[in-house]
């Protein structure tokens, strides 16, 4: 017997009141939807950038790269959780959403902590991966026809004992209805087969948020 639970909105409403949410984080958050309704739906939720302040932290990640900024919400909890001397590069090519982001992330004061590039995912990747660059620690949350490309780069750029998050691997509960095939929920069920059976790295998917997909580069990859 399964020892899910059904997730209701009131079991949610709990959730979130008892994540841990920095007040800035939330007012970024109220001000997101305030300033694009439904569209902020796209940010993380607070109990996955709990999730995420805590893996930071945890795992004393120094060198973070994100790709998928929109409003800066998922930057500044990973920022919270840097120590000293931890920096984060975040990419997206929206300009207009990404904009709002600084203010914040100066009010939080650790904008000295973050780089944003404003410009396409994978043309970052690709010159990250041409500079050499290594990262411990990368969250993917962008244009979801392009993770298989994505998880490619990563993997050139993860350090060994590094970890890639991929976010909305759910796509809010779609990919488990058989009657459901649009375009992007399939693209998204076939890259949730792809990294499941890819013998290169290890992984989990966790039903936290919109889903998210944890994987480790295997130790003997060459």
């Amino acid at each position: 017997m399964s020892k899910n639970i059904s997730f209701t909105p009131d079991l949610e409403k709990y959730l979130n009141s008892n994540s841990v949410e920095n007040a800035v984080l939330k007012e970024l958050r109220e001000f997101s939807f305030k300033e694009l309704g439904d569209v902020a739906n796209m940010q993380v939720s607070p109990e996955q950038a709990s999730f995420l302040r805590m893996l930071v932290k945890i795992g004393n990640y120094c060198q973070i790269l994100e790709v998928g900024t929109f409003m800066g919400y998922s930057t500044l909890a990973m920022a919270l959780g840097l120590n000293g001397n931890g920096k984060i590069i975040t990419v997206d090519n929206d300009i207009k959403t990404t904009k709002h982001a600084k203010h914040f992330w100066n009010k939080a004061n650790v904008s000295e902590k973050i780089t944003l590039i404003n410009e396409d995912g994978l043309k970052s990747l690709q010159k990250f991966k041409e500079e050499k660059f290594i990262f411990d620690f990368i969250f993917i949350d962008a244009n979801k026809s392009e993770y298989k490309n994505y998880l490619e780069f990563s993997l050139d750029l993860i350090s060994d004992n590094g970890l890639i998050i991929f976010d909305n691997v759910l796509w809010k509960g779609k990919v488990a209805d058989p009657t459901i095939n649009d375009k992007k929920t399939n693209i998204i069920r076939q890259f949730n087969d792809f990294i499941k059976n890819d013998k290169r790295v290890d992984t989990t998917m966790i039903s936290i948020g919109d889903g998210m997909t944890l994987c480790q580069k295997k130790k003997n990859l060459k």
